[in-house]
């Protein structure tokens, strides 16, 4: 390229971005801000609700507490060291109820429909076993209604333990007998 063409080249450059009008994008990115908090979002946080229950079946303390998710998910470890470090109050042990986890796991599209007929729809399910616990992307507006509740009924104390007798066996030692060889 000779030097005159590469000083035409350079001009035509930047003629044409005085001629692309990018005022439109920042626009639509502005209008689109409002909407923001109506996309999934992957879940961070999930807001940990331990319930305990006394004999007579009446609630008598709730515990709330946060905790931060990785890779979206409670690995079984974590799940089972939660359930021990909570599983006593008040100088009394509990034993493990039901594990719920609710997760508002709707897309955007599918906002209007729930509205119209939220009974089509259920976030919260029972865990049965004790295995990893994964929570899918929720939109931003319902991140903060995501938990796991942890019901814990107080165990009772008045419990007989079976007893057993025990036997000991003692080790016998034969006796030898002599016998005559005629």
């Amino acid at each position: 390229m000779s030097e005159y063409e590469i000083e035409n080249y350079n001009m035509e450059e930047e003629d044409m971005e005085d001629e692309l009008d990018d005022s439109w994008i920042k626009i639509i990115e502005n209008e689109e801000k409002k909407y923001d908090s109506f996309y999934t979002e992957e879940n961070d946080i999930i807001k940990l609700v331990y319930i305990y229950i006394n004999r007579e079946n009446k609630i008598y303390y709730i515990k709330k507490d946060n905790i931060i998710l990785k890779d979206k998910l409670i690995d079984k470890t974590q799940l089972i060291f939660l359930l021990r470090k909570h599983k006593y109050y008040n100088n009394k042990n509990h034993k493990l109820i039901s594990i719920l986890q609710f997760n508002i796991d709707l897309e955007p599209d599918e906002l209007s429909l729930f509205l119209k007929n939220e009974d089509n729809y259920n976030f919260l399910s029972v865990k049965s076993s004790l295995s990893e616990l994964k929570w899918d992307d929720s939109i931003h507006f319902f991140k903060d209604l995501n938990s796991l509740h942890i019901i814990f009924y107080e165990d009772s104390n008045d419990r007989v333990k079976a007893t057993t007798k025990k036997i000991y066996i003692k080790k016998t030692t034969k006796r030898k007998s002599r016998r005559k060889l005629t």
